[in-house]
Order: C-alpha cells, then structure tokens, then sequence
C-alpha cells in the first residue's frame, strides 16, 4: 500500500513539473486573432526586435509626422514579395527594395541582419519580418507610427 501511494505521489509530481518548463509563445495570425501557443508561430509570421533597440516614450511634434524607415529585401518570382510590395505602396509607404538574386551586395546585407535566405524580409525601424502576412506588417506599423 505504501509502496502504490509514493508512486503516486512521484508522478503526480512529474506530471506537475513537466508543464512548468514548456516556453509560451505570443502571436498574431493573418485574421489579427491572437495565439498563445506552446509551439513557435509559423514561420511568415516571425516579428522580432533588434537588440539595443529602443523608443523613447515621448516623441517631438516633427517626429510624429516621419513616416518609417523601410528596408525591403526581396527575389525573383516571389508572389509574397509581390503581395508586400504592393501592401507597403498601398500604404503610400516609402521603401527601399534590394533584390538579392540580382545583387551580391544586398543579399550579403540580407545575410548579416538574419542568417536566412527568406523573402519576403522587411526591417522597419527597430523590427525584422521575414514572410509576408498584412497582420504581421500591420502590427509592426501600429508600433512604430505615432
């Protein structure tokens, strides 16, 4: 009897400290419907900060009109890079595009911000995306727009 119940007890505590080591996700689909997962979001949907990054809590009048500064890096027959760039333009945003299978030079940039070939891949301000959903992009500008 004593022997049943300590084996009860041990598992009911590996039962317990199992969850409580799993990483917790945050995100966004294409809907904007939010997601906690325990599971990384899907790939496209990856929103990140740079490192050292910051904002300052107030911003001046002038700097409250200055649209985002938009790095865009993209490759041929890509319908994703297409579909952004045509999301950014609609926006009336101003970017700077680099095709990376038509310049060493950029897809070199590429590959020191992100040690990744995936296009679709905007920085804006302090955030990297890399795919392509309007949530994503739209959940970034709400943070860098005044």
């Amino acid at each position: 009897m004593m022997k049943k119940k300590l084996f009860l007890l041990l598992a009911l505590i590996v039962m317990i400290a199992g969850p409580a080591n799993a990483d917790f996700y945050t995100w966004k689909d294409e809907s904007g419907v939010s997601h906690i997962t325990d599971y990384p979001p899907p790939k496209n949907l990856k929103v990140k900060s740079f490192e050292g990054s910051s904002k300052p809590a107030e911003q001046p009048a002038a700097k409250k009109e200055k649209k985002p500064s938009i790095t865009f890096y993209t490759k041929d027959k890509c319908p994703n890079c297409d579909k952004a760039r045509e999301f950014l333009t609609a926006k009336e945003l101003t970017f700077t595009e680099y095709n990376i299978d038509q310049d060493e030079a950029a897809a070199a940039k590429r590959k020191a911000i992100d040690d990744s070939n995936t296009v679709p891949f905007a920085v804006i301000d302090s955030y990297q995306i890399d795919g392509f959903t309007e949530a994503a992009y739209n959940n970034v500008l709400k943070k860098v727009s005044p």
